[in-house]
């Protein structure tokens, strides 16, 4: 959950892994949490965001593509290459205009992944040291993410530190593909909806889209 550009410097072309790590909690869990991070943390940004995952191999390598929206207006295409469930994908993305979404939703279909629309409420909170805390909620199922952009040289010295904040915050971090996978059902099953691609399917997201 990144908010920057596509800008080709020296920082993005080392630290374009995605160190995340990511704990599930009850609706009670995300109240007193929120509270929480309120008094002690900086809230970088409250939003809803609209997107659709794609979801598939090339070359054998798993990829995650998204496009998605949050109801400020941002927009981007976002690209994860690794293991679905892993805590340290790389990534990149790019900004696209609200008018290119649905183009761009066209061109991926293409590709024929696994694919689903996602609508979900996210808190970002800054905790220093480059380090976010996500608080996310999707209907009646809440989830932390805590992530910071690293390099291979780092990744376990961050991974360590992130650590420390899953224990401190006393959460129940998500150790394994089985238990991620299990979250992302529950997800598809309580929250999302399978995306085919189709033009009634078009039409749906793009009525949706009109409220971002």
């Amino acid at each position: 959950m990144k908010y920057r550009n596509a800008k080709i410097t020296s920082k993005n072309m080392e630290n374009n892994i995605e160190l995340e790590l990511r704990a599930e909690v009850s609706l009670n869990q995300f109240e007193e949490l929120l509270a929480d991070l309120n008094k002690k943390n900086r809230l970088i940004s409250r939003t809803k965001r609209l997107s659709v995952m794609f979801l598939g191999k090339i070359n054998d390598l798993d990829f995650d593509m998204r496009v998605r929206i949050s109801s400020d207006g941002k927009a981007e295409l976002v690209v994860k290459r690794g293991d679905f469930h892993a805590h340290n994908r790389i990534e990149a993305s790019q900004e696209i205009s609200k008018g290119q979404f649905i183009g761009i939703v066209k061109i991926l279909s293409l590709f024929e992944f696994q694919s689903k629309v996602t609508e979900r409420e996210n808190f970002v909170f800054d905790l220093g040291n480059n380090i976010t805390l996500v608080l996310v909620k999707a209907r009646s199922i809440a989830y932390v993410e805590i992530e910071k952009m690293s390099h291979d040289r780092n990744i376990e010295e961050n991974k360590a530190a992130l650590l420390n904040i899953i224990n401190d915050f006393k959460l129940k971090l998500i150790k394994d593909s089985e238990e991620f996978n299990e979250l992302c059902d529950r997800l598809t099953k309580y929250s999302d909806w399978v995306f085919d691609g189709s033009i009634n399917h078009i039409e749906k997201l793009t009525a949706m889209l009109k409220f971002y």
